[in-house]
C-alpha cells in the first residue's frame, strides 16, 4: 500500500472518530490533494478547495472548478469568511482544503520582536480556529490544512490532527516515471528491465523525481536505461545539498581490501550482508540498527564506512547533525526529523555519522545553556534508533565517548560498539603496503616490515601521509620512485598523535575494554603503557 493511501486510511479514521481539524505536512501539492479527494470520496462528502491564487472551488469527480453555484457565489469572499461560512452555515457533510497556508503567517512575532513564533495574519484568529477544532461530529464537516510548515497551530495541538505525508514509495515513483516516459515520447525498447532506475529518485519529492527523471531522460538520447541512473543520482546530490546540507549522497570507492585489519569487524559486517534484503524480513530477521565504532583518530573509522556501503552495495548518506540546529524554537526538531524521514526514503542505506559526539555535544547536560534542545534533537535521534523498522543501517563515529550520554550507548540503540585501537607492526605492514600500492605503484621500496617497526604509535592516517611526504622528496629528487631512505627519514621526524593523545587513548580503552568488541579480533589493552609520555620542553626562561 503506498504512502498515500497509508494516509488516506489514517486521516479517515481519526476524522470519523471526531477529528474535524486536520494539519497535512507537506511539500507535495499533487499528492496531498489526491489524499483529500480520497478520504473526501470515501467518506461520501463534498470536497471544496481554497487557494490563494484560485479561490473556492468544489471537486465536481475529476477536477476542482469553480462553476459550481455553491462557490460560484462566495468566490470574491476572504478566507476567514470561507472558513466560519464552513463552520456555521454549510448544512450538508463537506471537506474544505486549504492549501499553502503558511503564507498566512504573520512575519510580526507573538511575544514581542525577539520570539521566534510566527502569529496568524489580521482575521485569522486563534479563536476562529479553536471553533473550528469544536465542530460537532454530528455535522460531519472536517477543514483539513496543509503546508510545508504548521508552527502557529502548535497551541493547538491537543485539538488537532496533525499529520506527514511521506515521501514517495516505487508505486509513487513508478506513476512519475511512466508519466514523465509518456510526455516525452520515450521508446518503448528504452523500458528499463529492473526497477533499479525508479529506485534511483528514492528520497525525492514528486516534482523532484519528475524533473530528475526528465533531466536523464534528455541527457541520455532520450532513453532511461540503468546508462541514466549516474544522472539521476546526480541530481539527488544537488537536491540533498540544496536543503541544508544535513545530508549528503555519496558514492563510496573504497572496498574491504583497503583496510588493513579490522578482521573481526569485516567479518561481523560479511555476516549481516543481506541483513537489509526483502528475503531476510522473509525469513524473520530483523533489520541491523547499526554500529558504533569508537577509537583513535586517523585508525580506520570513517573509512570503514564508505568500506560496509561498498561491501553490501547499498547507498552511503552522510548525515552532518551540526546543521540540524536552528535559531528557531521547534526548528532544530523539525529539521531531525525532516532528516531522518529522507533517510528512510532513500532506504535501503548506510546514513553514516562522522563525529556523532561533536553533533550532539550537550546532550546529557541539564539543559541551561540550549533550553534543552540538544537533548530534544538527540532524544528524538535515539527513538528513532531504537524504534525504526525501514532498513536504514547506522554507522556512528567517535573519539571521545566520555561526551556521549550513556543512553547512546546501551543495547538496543546499536547492535555493536567496535573499538578501533592503534594498529600493530601487522597491521601497519598492511596499511603501508596498501598505501604503497595506491600512492606509488612503482616504489622501490623493499624492507616493509622494518619501516612498520620504526613507526611505532602511527595511526592509519598517518602511514598514508607518511607515503605522500616520501613521495614529495622522490618527486624533488628528480622524479625517481620512493625508496626506504625517504620514508626512513619521513618517519623518523614526524611526532605522533597518539603521544600527545596519551590521555584521551586510555580513557578510550578503559571504557572499551568493558563494553565495546576489538575490532581488529585482539583484546583491548586496558592501560597506555605501550604510549611515551610527550617529552617536557625546557622553559628557555628559566635561570
Amino acid at each position: 500500500m503506498g504512502t498515500r493511501h497509508e494516509l488516506a486510511s489514517e486521516m479517515i479514521h481519526n476524522i470519523s472518530a471526531g477529528a474535524t481539524l486536520v494539519c497535512i505536512e507537506s511539500y507535495e501539492w499533487q499528492r496531498v490533494e489526491a489524499v483529500v479527494v480520497q478520504v473526501s470520496n470515501q467518506l461520501e462528502r463534498r470536497c471544496l478547495k481554497w487557494t490563494g491564487e484560485r479561490d473556492l472551488r468544489v471537486f465536481d469527480g475529476k477536477r476542482f472548478t469553480d462553476e459550481d453555484p455553491l462557490v460560484s457565489s462566495r468566490s470574491t469572499w476572504e478566507l476567514p469568511r470561507i472558513i466560519r461560512w464552513f463552520r456555521d452555515e454549510l448544512d450538508e457533510p463537506a471537506v474544505l482544503h486549504i492549501e499553502d497556508y503558511h503564507s498566512h503567517f504573520s512575519q510580526e512575532q507573538a511575544n514581542g520582536p525577539d520570539s521566534p513564533h510566527p502569529t496568524f495574519m489580521e482575521g485569522h484568529s486563534m479563536w476562529m480556529w479553536r471553533e473550528c477544532a469544536r465542530i460537532p461530529t454530528s455535522h460531519e464537516k472536517t477543514i483539513i490544512i496543509s503546508g510545508t510548515q504548521m508552527e502557529p497551530f502548535r497551541d493547538l495541538a491537543k485539538e488537532v490532527f496533525h499529520c506527514r505525508l511521506k515521501l514517495p514509495d516505487i508505486d509513487d515513483l513508478t506513476t512519475v516515471h511512466n508519466e514523465v516516459r509518456k510526455s516525452m515520447k520515450a521508446d518503448e525498447e528504452s523500458m528499463p528491465k529492473e526497477i533499479k532506475v525508479i529506485e534511483a529518485a528514492r528520497g525525492m519529492t514528486v516534482m523532484e523525481a519528475r524533473h530528475a527523471y526528465a533531466t536523464a531522460f534528455i541527457e541520455h538520447d532520450r532513453n532511461l536505461t540503468e546508462e541514466a541512473i549516474p544522472s539521476i543520482i546526480r541530481h539527488k546530490r544537488s537536491i540533498l545539498r540544496a536543503s541544508g546540507g544535513m545530508l549528503d549522497y555519496l558514492e563510496p570507492d573504497k572496498k574491504k581490501e583497503d583496510i588493513g585489519g579490522l578482521d573481526n569487524l569485516i567479518d561481523w559486517l560479511e555476516l549481516r550482508a543481506s541483513a537489509l534484503t526483502p528475503e531476510a524480513r522473509e525469513y524473520g530477521l530483523e533489520a541491523p540498527k547499526g554500529v558504533l565504532l569508537l577509537g583513535v583518530p586517523g585508525c580506520g573509522k570513517s573509512l570503514t564506512a564508505q568500506v560496509i556501503a561498498s561491501m553490501w552495495r547499498y547507498p552511503l548518506v552522510r548525515f552532518d547533525l551540526s546543521r540540524v540546529f536552528g535559531s528557531l524554537v521547534g526548528e532544530s526538531e523539525s529539521k531531525m526529523q525532516a532528516a531522518l524521514d529522507l533517510s528512510e526514503a532513500v532506504a535501503p542505506c548506510i546514513l553514516w555519522i562522522d563525529e556523532i559526539e561533536k553533533g550532539m555535544a550537550g546532550a546529557g547536560s541539564s539543559g541551561n545553556l540550549d533550553s534543552g534542545v540538544t537533548a530534544r534533537v538527540f532524544g528524538k535521534f535515539l527513538t528513532w534508533m531504537q524504534e525504526k523498522t525501514a532498513p536504514v543501517f547506522v554507522v556512528a563515529t567517535s573519539n571521545r565517548v566520555q561526551n556521549l550520554p550513556a543512553e547512546a550507548l546501551r543495547k538496543g540503540r546499536f547492535d555493536e560498539i567496535f573499538f578501533v585501537d592503534l594498529p600493530d607492526t601487522e597491521i601497519r605492514c598492511k596499511v603501508l603496503e596498501i598505501h604503497l600500492r595506491r600512492l606509488a605503484s612503482d616504489h622501490h621500496v623493499k624492507d616493509v616490515p622494518r619501516l612498520a617497526d620504526m613507526a611505532q604509535l602511527f595511526s592509519g592516517a598517518e602511514l598514508e601521509q607518511a607515503v605522500k611526504d616520501a613521495k614529495f622528496r622522490a618527486f624533488e629528487d628528480g622524479a625517481r620512485p620512493i625508496r626506504d631512505s625517504d620514508l626512513i627519514e619521513v618517519i623518523g621526524s614526524t611526532y605522533p598523535l597518539a603521544i600527545t593523545m596519551r590521555e584521551d587513548i586510555g580513557k578510550l580503552r578503559a571504557f572499551a575494554a568493558d563494553r565495546a568488541q576489538p575490532a581488529d579480533g585482539a583484546s583491548v589493552k586496558r592501560n597506555t603503557e605501550d604510549i611515551p609520555k610527550p617529552k617536557e620542553e625546557e622553559n628557555p626562561y628559566m635561570e
